[in-house]
């Protein structure tokens, strides 16, 4: 299970004023939606930009048009590319596919029947976007019997059609589809220059998934048996902050977890049972790492959780968060710390038998 944290951005929104117009004008980016059956009374049309200090953050641009006319034309005064799109006032179906417009793009939407059906034309990236859907579509058809599994299958096309299309907004649109390994391992090949293209905030976006995996990959390289465990700072359930470092010279159990983790709970009823017959041969320690403290203090309240209850900040995007320096992206993580600081043992999942493993290293059968 992924903690939601590393893929929890904190967004902005932000109403401004559109011009609508009859013709283009110049030095501005240029969107016309185009109706060729029915049409609704009023659109919205969002720009969303990625703020390039924390690509965790988006700004939203939220504009509402009046349609008094089959085509509707409006003029973007844009100093920098945007994510758009278009949905109907009143309608709860999706709004139309996103895409990035340029500062002097002139993009047209046409809709023949519903907004998310909508084709974008007007501009080459626009066509090169959906020759690259087009031709992954017809790679996924043409290998739909392979046995691979979708996201297997689709890193297969996305991967090689990224690297070539490397110094096209194409291919950061291919690589943002693809798997975060696929990512980490890719990102790299493209052109610097992309971050200025009309995918800029794709660019971005992709850049700062792609590092924290690769971040996540090198980290865990180093959380291995008989590497030292990174020492951390962190408040319980009365506010005093805990290091293991303090620890040092005794056996600790550290388990790492969520309240939405339904395996991470299941497995508490053995993690008691276990401090019960080995709390004074090794310390139990449980860290919530995706909570926050008005959500974390009632949950472990409500619970027999006999033990030190430990919380981590999971908006800390820094190597002092534990998730961060261990390359932690999946719950729950249990490992036994020996007295010198070292790993002992570790287990990634739910897996029985662990418990036992902890008991015979500590020398209690």
């Amino acid at each position: 299970m992924k903690p939601s944290n590393i893929l929890n951005p904190h967004r902005i929104m932000i109403t401004v004023l559109l011009s609508v117009i009859g013709t283009a004008i110049a030095g501005a980016a240029i969107l016309r939606v185009v109706f060729r059956q029915e049409r609704p009374k009023r659109i919205i049309v969002e720009r969303r930009l990625t703020d390039r200090e924390n690509p965790y953050s988006y700004h939203y641009f939220r504009d509402t048009v009046t349609v008094r006319d089959s085509v509707v034309q409006l003029r973007l005064n844009i100093t920098q590319p945007y994510d758009i799109s278009v949905r109907a006032i009143g309608s709860d179906r999706p709004g139309s596919r996103v895409v990035p417009i340029g500062t002097d793009d002139e993009l047209t939407l046409t809709i023949d029947s519903l907004i998310e059906r909508g084709h974008y034309s007007g501009t080459e990236f626009t066509d090169s976007l959906y020759s690259f859907f087009r031709q992954e579509s017809e790679f996924l058809k043409r290998n739909e019997n392979s046995g691979e599994n979708m996201m297997a299958l689709r890193d297969r096309f996305l991967g090689p059609f990224a690297l070539s299309h490397k110094a096209t907004p194409t291919g950061i649109i291919a690589l943002s589809y693809s798997s975060d390994s696929v990512k980490a391992r890719y990102f790299d090949e493209l052109d610097p220059a992309l971050e200025y293209s009309v995918a800029a905030n794709e660019y971005v976006s992709l850049r700062n998934r792609a590092r924290a995996v690769q971040a996540i990959i090198n980290a865990r390289s180093g959380m291995t048996v008989g590497k030292v465990m990174p020492d951390f700072a962190l408040p319980d359930s009365t506010g005093r902050i805990v290091t293991l470092s303090s620890m040092r010279g005794g056996w600790v159990l550290v388990d790492f977890w969520a309240t939405w983790c339904a395996v991470c709970i299941r497995g508490f009823a053995d993690l008691r049972q276990f401090s019960a017959e080995c709390g004074d041969r090794c310390k139990v320690v449980t860290i919530d790492i995706d909570d926050q403290d008005v959500i974390w203090r009632p949950f472990i309240a409500g619970y027999d959780m006999p033990w030190i209850n430990l919380l981590n900040d999971p908006t800390d995007h820094s190597e002092s968060n534990p998730v961060n320096a261990l390359g932690i992206n999946s719950i729950p993580v249990t490992m036994l710390i020996d007295p010198d600081g070292k790993i002992a043992a570790l287990e990634r999942g739910s897996k029985p038998g662990f418990l036992d493993k902890v008991r015979h290293i500590i020398g209690i059968n």
